[in-house]
């Protein structure tokens, strides 16, 4: 009876482990470096070619789609006010279609974004901006000449600060492009992988 129960458990497990893998994408480096994987049951957040966003989760990956689920929490107006409703549907997007991988709270070294990564592109665009306008606005009203003193050079360094912060936000939104620098693999299950 002891060996029934063992060989039955044997082939139980057998069966277990022989089931079909899943498909799978790879966000990589052109150095082949893997920067995050993406399969059945991982959060996706992405962006298509036509400026569709996908936010949810992957319930399946098969024949070049990713199959996954969008939640929309919202107000619903009811007899006695209002009160918080959820909504889950399903959606398919071909592989091919995504544009942009949002890996937020990552640097392109996959550290972890802190408070100061997120704000400081956007306080030194406010800040720039900002010194740069109230100088002027304070140089025509008071009628002088922007020559006056080091005006010149206080206004080049706003400019330069303000102009940082654009390129510092430009750079993040374009890190996560595919074909630029990242390219994304998708691997089906049992075959070698499909470079694009």
């Amino acid at each position: 009876m002891k060996k029934l129960y063992t060989t039955f458990l044997f082939v139980l497990t057998t069966l277990i482990s022989i089931a079909q893998q899943s498909d799978f994408i790879q966000v990589k480096k052109h150095n082949n470096r893997t920067l995050k994987t993406y399969y059945t049951g991982a959060f996706i957040s992405a962006e298509t070619y036509d400026g569709f966003r996908i936010n949810g989760i992957i319930t399946a990956i098969r024949n070049d789609s990713v199959i996954f689920q969008q939640t929309m929490t919202s107000l619903v107006p009811t007899q006695l006010g209002q009160k918080i409703d959820t909504i889950r549907y399903s959606m398919s997007v071909y592989v091919y279609q995504i544009k942009k991988f949002n890996m937020e709270g990552y640097t392109p070294s996959m550290r972890k974004k802190g408070f100061s990564v997120i704000t400081i592109p956007k306080l030194m665009i406010v800040g720039g901006v900002g010194f740069l306008g109230l100088e002027l606005v304070n140089t025509i009203y008071r009628k002088e000449s922007l020559t006056d003193g080091n005006k010149l050079g206080t206004l080049a360094i706003a400019v330069a600060v303000a102009g940082g912060g654009f390129l510092w936000n430009w750079v993040d939104k374009k890190r996560n492009q595919v074909g630029g620098k990242y390219k994304m693999v998708y691997v089906r299950a049992g075959q070698s992988p499909i470079s694009r």
